[in-house]
């Protein structure tokens, strides 16, 4: 196609997208002319359209980065420069025009995060000089100076195939106007008998966002209320849930005048909550509420405070030690289903709000974690989707092009049943892998939906690391039903180990790196292994012993290859834990930190395959479990005690715990009623220790016993929180700590409660 003939239909297509309020892309890759080419269409752009806003992403920091987007910003009136690694808090914002600098680096998080700030009408621009020289997380990949680029071949492949993308690779221009059928462009639409207030109604731009903000009113009521509230990216979600608590606080003050609320919103950082609050501050100003707010140093809503109210933000981790009438969790899914199940357990109203699809993408698989956690807590929930795009019209191209070219709503299908008579296991060819949309989908849909927490960068990990490997569990007619994804690791140089110890830090090499710093072993460095980053069975077949059978397989496989372990890092769920525990796996790590993307203690386990490997497994086993016991007040002290208990027991460590005379004497006063829990804690804390130590013992408390003695005696959590953590109230735990210490006695020293009390100088040595 020549150069005028493309333009030309660009223009055509811009004009038809304004009318129609869809979007086009063009993607320029062109060795030398690449600045130039993005003046042309970003002139073209601003000639039908001089007021359009234009948002422009890079890395300011990389050299000639900064001269690019000043080039550009001279053309525009109404320009914004993004870094990208401070991208997320855009993540509300709209725009005409999008910019992406690929020149240094091509990372599908920020082409996930950021296509999406592009309104109906405006175009998205990407360009490169090339999508695989010299960018900086495909390089992140090499591996003995090697890499693949099946990725970006696919990316590519996914341009030339939908609509509403224009292309210049190179001099050859190539044009794909789009011709398809769009919806109706959003707009405010009062419905018949609100119940919320007509002035919140008259801000929502779609009849998915009037229907949940009527369904704010089902919060009203002293029993425990869930709100779920899911939906795919640009649905106006989190704007919808600031309305719907502006109309909550104004029913609510009409009955109950005197009263304060409190509102917390969390989520994975403020930024997230951005929208959500700015909406509450719109919804309180046209009801006429008065209010004050204040404001974080990077210029984000932190608090909302009126007469009678008080919205404030908290981190994930505070959430559990607030008390408040309403917790509101924005991208619920990041924030993690261990925070969510604890806070569901302490707080009796909760609104969750979570992305099914895009770039916080979710999946079904957590709505499927949090159905189950949900019906453990017994709650009235009440759900709620929103499926109409409010950025632009329903049926865009761009949104079909993002999803298909990113998998980011990868869904397997379920074979026959009757194919399940012969199983059989293929590793995989990553370049034929990508190239078959079919089973690429079905691969990539297994690990979505069994693992919640994905991003786009895992799928170009997944095709471009060669030393990634994918082998998967197959029926007789070839459909894979489950997937395991192995990174190899280890056999590090000496050089690269005294660099771990001095704090350098080897994301490919993920397991030895945090060995190295955490156990101080040499050895795990120079060991190699294997870590299963993934392994994952069809979400309706789990619970069969399939992944079992895989991760035996996995096992077998690493023994004939001459590996000194298999191993594997993971958020610390309590399923996922269980599931490694009871395939002979030990706990070797578990991180000092939460991650705050996705708010859990992340966790390492192994499985030993040489007699090297043996000796530092249990060693390490031994030190982690040192480490949690003595730390788990301070370090560990926002882990669930549910997830500490298996961490526990997950190391299989043993220690002999000698009782001074005078605790044990001081534990026997506490189950005589003589002397209170805080004046005998000490010694009870001695006899949880001992417990928790003894891996020998053929007989156990009740898990519920034991997360008590954790939540209560070890982590020193107030009595509010150890009674909700156990769906009970202080009187039962009170007398369950008896209990349990009377057990203990009786278990370890043969004392019952009516044994005299008091120590002889004589009987101390």
């Amino acid at each position: 196609m020549e150069k005028e003939q493309f333009f030309q239909l660009l223009k055509e297509s811009i004009e038809d997208s304004r009318e129609r309020y869809y979007r086009n892309l063009v993607y320029i890759e062109d060795a030398e002319k690449y600045l130039d080419l993005v003046k042309e269409v970003l002139l073209l752009y601003l000639s039908i359209n001089p007021e359009a806003q234009v948002a422009y992403a890079f890395h300011p920091w990389v050299k000639g980065a900064k001269d690019r987007m000043k080039e550009m910003r001279s053309l525009c009136k109404n320009f914004v420069d993004i870094d990208y690694s401070a991208s997320e808090r855009y993540l509300g914002a709209t725009f005409d025009v999008v910019i992406l600098d690929l020149v240094d680096n091509f990372e599908p998080n920020y082409i996930g995060r950021l296509v999406d700030l592009v309104r109906g009408g405006g175009i998205i621009i990407l360009y490169t000089n090339s999508l695989t020289e010299g960018k900086l997380f495909r390089n992140s990949l090499i591996k003995n100076g090697k890499v693949r680029d099946v990725y970006e071949k696919r990316f590519k492949r996914k341009l030339e195939e939908h609509e509403g993308i224009f292309t210049i690779v190179n001099s050859v221009y190539n044009a794909k106007p789009f011709k398809g059928k769009i919806g109706d462009k959003p707009r405010p639409l009062i419905p018949p008998n609100p119940i919320m207030p007509e002035a919140l109604h008259s801000l929502c731009l779609s009849p998915d966002q009037n229907k949940v903000l009527d369904s704010f009113v089902n919060l009203r009521g002293s029993n425990r209320r869930v709100l779920v509230i899911t939906a795919s990216r640009g649905r106006g979600k989190s704007a919808v849930t600031g309305l719907g608590l502006a109309g909550y606080l104004y029913r609510i003050a009409e009955r109950e005048r005197g009263k304060k609320l409190k509102i917390v919103i969390t989520a994975p950082s403020i930024s997230s909550t951005s929208q959500t609050m700015e909406f509450l501050k719109k919804g309180l100003e046209v009801l006429g509420i008065k209010h004050r707010e204040k404001r974080s140093n990077l210029g984000f809503l932190n608090s909302i405070e009126g007469e009678f109210f008080r919205v404030f933000f908290e981190a994930p981790e505070a959430i559990l030690e607030t008390e408040g009438d309403i917790l509101v969790v924005d991208e619920a899914a990041a924030v993690g289903v261990g925070i969510i199940d604890s806070a569901l357990k302490i707080w009796r109203k909760v609104v969750l709000v979570t992305t099914v699809h895009g770039y916080e993408g979710s999946g079904k698989a957590f709505l499927r974690y949090l159905t189950r956690v949900l019906k453990q807590r017994k709650s009235t929930v009440y759900w709620q989707e929103m499926r109409r795009p409010l950025r632009y019209s329903e049926g865009d191209p761009i949104e079909k092009w993002l999803y298909d070219a990113l998998l980011l709503d990868a869904e397997p299908k379920e074979p026959e049943k009757d194919k399940f008579t012969v199983l059989q296991f293929e590793t995989l060819n990553q370049e034929e892998l990508f190239a078959d949309d079919e089973k690429l989908r079905q691969v990539y849909g297994i690990l979505v939906t069994a693992h919640y927490r994905n991003n786009p960068n895992d799928l170009m990990i997944m095709g471009d690391g060669l030393h990634h490997r994918l082998v998967s569990l197959n029926t007789s007619d070839g459909i894979p039903i489950g997937v395991v994804q192995i990174a190899e690791e280890g056999g590090l140089s000496e050089e690269m180990i005294e660099s771990a110890l001095k704090g350098v830090t080897f994301d490919g090499d993920l397991i030895p790196d945090r060995l190295i710093k955490h156990a101080r072993l040499k050895e795990f460095g120079r060991m190699k292994g294997w870590r299963i980053v993934r392994i994952a069975i069809m979400q309706e077949l789990q619970g069969k012993g399939f992944g079992s059978e895989m991760l035996k397989m996995v096992i077998e496989s690493g023994q004939s290859h001459g590996l000194d372990w298999i191993g594997s890092a993971f958020m610390g769920d309590v399923k996922v834990i269980n599931f490694w525990i009871k395939n002979g796996f030990r706990i070797v790590h578990v991180s000092p930190k939460r991650n705050e993307k996705l708010g859990d203690f992340p966790v390492v386990v192994m499985y030993p395959l040489t007699e090297v490997a043996e000796k530092v497994v249990e060693i390490a086993s031994y030190i982690l479990k040192d480490k949690l016991l003595n730390t788990i007040h301070d370090v560990y002290f926002g882990m669930d005690p549910e997830v500490a208990r298996l961490v526990i027991y997950g190391t299989r460590a043993h220690k002999d715990v000698d009782i001074n005379k005078i605790y044990i004497d001081k534990a026997v006063a506490f189950i005589q009623g003589v002397s209170p829990y805080e004046s005998s804690a000490d010694g009870i804390h001695m006899l949880t220790l001992k417990y928790f130590w003894d891996a020998r013992r053929n007989w156990s408390l009740t898990p519920e016993e034991e997360m008590l003695l954790i939540a209560k005696v070890l982590q020193g959590r107030p009595w509010r929180f150890t009674s909700a953590s156990l769906r009970s109230n202080r009187t039962h735990v009170n007398e369950m700590l008896y209990e349990i210490v009377a057990q203990l006695l009786y278990k370890y020293y043969g004392i019952t409660a009516d044994v005299k009390t008091g120590v002889e100088l004589k009987d101390i040595s």
